[in-house]
């Protein structure tokens, strides 16, 4: 072998040893990517998986998506829609220009004649994809620890945030909440259901909206950690006053986009750091 086979070889072996140290890390990293005033959430599962959950309200996610990941990755295991409003889409259409998605996870509010709906659409189309519709208490196994089981997947609400489709990722004793933009009526449904929704990990609904994060539904919760994705100054006033007291009162450790940028948080299965 010449030096300039073995100088491969080396390069490669140590891509091999990065990638292998990485997926067999047994950390689960959620990312709430500072999009501004949208959502774009991405999980890499300790396989080496990638979920996200929106695609914020402009292309830029995609560099906060890339900052994320590993360089060399360019799959999307599972893309999950929560509602078809433009600031959780819109960078979904160039991310399949980027990126190979596998699966898409929609709820059954199926817009069609609205204008983002139907960009969607194009853009499945012309990747050759097609939308799977999940329903609630449907569940997905990743691994034996590690599973995300649908809560709301609501279709006839008239407002699209009270379609949003919300889910509770369990990894080992952790649970992430994952609400979309979820009004306080939808809480309620939930807990009507009896459905499981502690968590130590909520992604506030609706960006701190104030007809979000209801008393009932944040005890039901019990968060230790409250991730609010809202842009700073954004026309909306998120998170509003009244939505971060209750958070407040429910005890969790606030954090926000929109001071802190992308926030990451980690997990072993029985902890979690960020």
């Amino acid at each position: 072998m010449n030096k300039y086979g073995y100088l491969i070889f080396v390069i490669l072996l140590l891509l091999g040893l990065l990638v292998t140290t990485f997926r067999t890390g047994q950390k689960l990293h959620v990312g709430f990517l500072d999009v501004g005033q949208g959502d774009a959430i991405i999980v890499r599962t300790p396989s080496g998986q990638n979920i996200l959950i929106d695609g914020g309200p402009d292309n830029s996610f995609l560099s906060q998506l890339a900052d994320f990941l590993p360089w060399w990755e360019r799959k999307i295991d599972y893309l999950v829609i929560t509602h078809y409003h433009a600031d959780h889409i819109i960078g979904l259409v160039e991310l399949l220009n980027k990126y190979k998605v596998e699966h898409v996870l929609v709820t059954a509010h199926q817009p069609d004649k609205d204008f983002m709906y139907q960009l969607w659409q194009k853009a499945l189309v012309q990747h050759k994809l097609e939308s799977t519709i999940v329903r609630a208490d449907q569940k997905f196994i990743f691994a034996d620890n590690l599973s995300v089981r649908v809560l709301s997947a609501e279709d006839k609400q008239q407002d699209f945030n009270g379609n949003s489709l919300v889910l509770r990722l369990s990894y080992g004793q952790i649970d992430f909440l994952m609400t979309g933009d979820l009004p306080v009526e939808g809480e309620q449904n939930i807990l009507a259901q009896g459905s499981l929704v502690s968590s130590e990990v909520l992604k506030v609904g609706h960006h701190g909206s104030k007809y979000s994060s209801g008393q009932a539904f944040l005890q039901a919760v019990n968060p230790e950690l409250c991730v609010i994705t809202s842009g700073k100054d954004n026309k909306f006033g998120h998170p509003h006053p009244e939505a971060v007291k209750r958070l407040e009162n429910s005890g969790c450790k606030i954090v926000n986009t929109q001071n802190q940028g992308t926030i990451r948080v980690i997990s072993d299965g029985q902890t979690i750091s960020y």
